[in-house]
């Protein structure tokens, strides 16, 4: 249910020269000193908080309390629905290709509203041909720009693998090659990752956690489970707390990375069916640990009714936990 869609350091000046022996010592100084330090470390980007008083680190992840936000439409800018709902979202999921420009004034206008902005890229080449290497210029490019963003940028590389079919030892090596160039260089950016959620815990053992994280920091891991009641005649409603959240805590601890909601979303039944769910499922999700909640907010690539914006009430539920939940300060 996600659309694949819709991508100097100044050479240090010159010092000024007054006395040849002054010119000659530090020409035999500087590069001696240099040398002993080894190599210059990137700046370390600024943390903050959200408000609820939480910390926030350098890349964007909470240490306590939980995002919420939306993809909205087409990469839209939401600033019009924001207004509509009187407060901005604390997160806001965008998907490209494999360009960049577009994405970084994306993100740099996200953090300028206090979004964390959480953005899918397609890989220029195949999982193959990023695992040997092909993409690590484009990877570090993607990154020396994000690092310009004058705040944290979450950044996925070929999100919900499971959808595309090909052989996941060839995503898994990519992922481990991309996560370090790009947290190398930006000290700013969360690399994270996002999968399907389902198949991870109840899929084939070719999906499982177990073989196909990659042996590298990565900082949030994304899931996308959407609840299926009323969808195609399920008459059950999804275990989100026991069956998921639980689960992903679980396993989210023992890997050191945080986790959250990609994409979620309910339809126009279940939305009939409880007024509550937008509430519940948010406060579980808090209580699990997880640190972003998502709202599938677009008709594209939609299978059902998951847009706010074919039930009033859903639009309610929704402004009403938007308002609730903290965001950058």
């Amino acid at each position: 249910m996600v659309p694949c869609r819709v991508s100097c350091r100044l050479p240090p000046s010159e010092l000024m020269r007054t006395r040849s022996t002054t010119a000659l010592s530090l020409a035999v100084l500087i590069p001696l000193v240099l040398a002993l330090a080894g190599p210059i470390a990137p700046s370390k980007a600024a943390e903050s908080t959200l408000t609820n008083g939480c910390a926030v680190s350098a890349r964007g992840v909470p240490s306590c309390g939980a995002y919420v936000g939306a993809t909205y439409k087409s990469n839209t800018d939401p600033t019009s629905w924001e207004n509509s709902m009187g407060k901005g979202l604390g997160v806001r999921r965008t998907f490209w290709g494999s360009s960049v420009g577009s994405a970084v004034t994306t993100a740099k206008a996200d953090v300028s509203k206090k979004r964390m902005p959480w953005m899918s890229f397609r890989p220029p080449h195949s999982w193959a041909d990023m695992a040997a290497g092909k993409g690590d210029a484009w990877a570090k490019d993607l990154a020396t720009k994000m690092a310009a963003v004058p705040g944290p940028v979450w950044v996925a590389v070929g999100h919900e693998p499971e959808n595309d079919g090909g052989d996941m030892q060839k995503w898994k090596a990519m992922q481990a090659r991309l996560a370090p160039i790009m947290r190398a260089a930006a000290p700013n950016l969360g690399y994270t990752i996002i999968l399907m959620g389902y198949h991870q815990l109840y899929g084939d053992s070719k999906y499982s956690l177990a073989n196909t994280w990659p042996n590298t920091k990565i900082d949030v891991a994304g899931f996308d489970v959407y609840e299926k009641y009323g969808f195609k005649g399920f008459t059950t409603w999804k275990d989100f707390d026991g069956a998921y959240f639980s689960k992903f805590q679980t396993w989210a601890k023992s890997k050191g990375v945080a986790w959250g909601l990609a994409e979620t979303a309910y339809n126009d039944t279940a939305a009939r069916a409880s007024s509550t769910w937008m509430s519940r499922t948010y406060q579980d999700l808090v209580a699990y640990g997880g640190i972003a909640f998502t709202y599938f907010n677009t008709t594209l690539n939609s299978a059902s009714s998951w847009a706010l914006t074919t039930l009033a009430t859903k639009q309610t539920a929704f402004t009403a936990l938007n308002k609730s939940a903290p965001t950058q300060r």
